[in-house]
């Protein structure tokens, strides 16, 4: 028969192999399971976002001075999950082809901002922000100017790019 002790050792062993077994089991189809998920969600935020420049129109249709609102549309369409939807943008020509093209949204809580031709001023409806021309803030919560859009010009068409934030002097700075 056998003394107690080697039965109790090898029963201990037995159960410790097939905890062993399943545990590694376990971590298999853990990390089978963690490394396309891990991708799924990482790997989107370390590639780097493909520029995607919009149509803003024509340059002979922008009066220079007057400001417009206008539809922005993608030159190509992007892919789900980062579908597009609509986008517009104010513009003012400023002559001697240069423009700006405005991002529609408050820099307080992203209201759209509208354009009142008679007092010559940007005004945000959510908390009273007003901007001026250039969309430097003149009153209210925004905490700096209007964003802006990348501007270029080809073909005499007008084109706005990655939008880019301003200082109070509207010099571009770091996002």
């Amino acid at each position: 028969m056998g003394s107690p002790g080697v039965q109790q050792s090898a029963g201990t062993s037995r159960r410790k192999f097939f905890r062993w077994c399943v545990n590694g089991v376990a971590a298999a189809i853990g990390t089978a399971l963690a490394i396309p998920l891990g991708g799924f969600y990482i790997l989107p935020a370390l590639r780097k976002p493909k520029v995607i420049w919009k149509e803003v129109g024509p340059v002979s249709e922008f009066t220079e001075g007057e400001m417009r609102l206008v539809p922005l549309k993608p030159l190509e369409r992007r892919e789900w999950p980062e579908s597009w939807g609509k986008e517009a943008a104010w513009v003012l020509n400023q002559g001697k082809g240069k423009f700006a093209v405005f991002n529609i949204h408050c820099t307080h809580v992203g209201c759209p901002v509208s354009w009142s031709s008679q007092a010559n001023r940007f005004f945000s409806p959510c908390h009273g922000g007003v901007f001026d021309p250039d969309g430097r803030v003149l009153s209210g919560p925004p905490p700096r100017p209007l964003d802006r859009y990348e501007v270029k010009i080809e073909n005499e068409f007008v084109y706005a790019g990655p939008v880019y934030r301003v200082n109070d002097r509207l010099e571009r700075v770091s996002a």
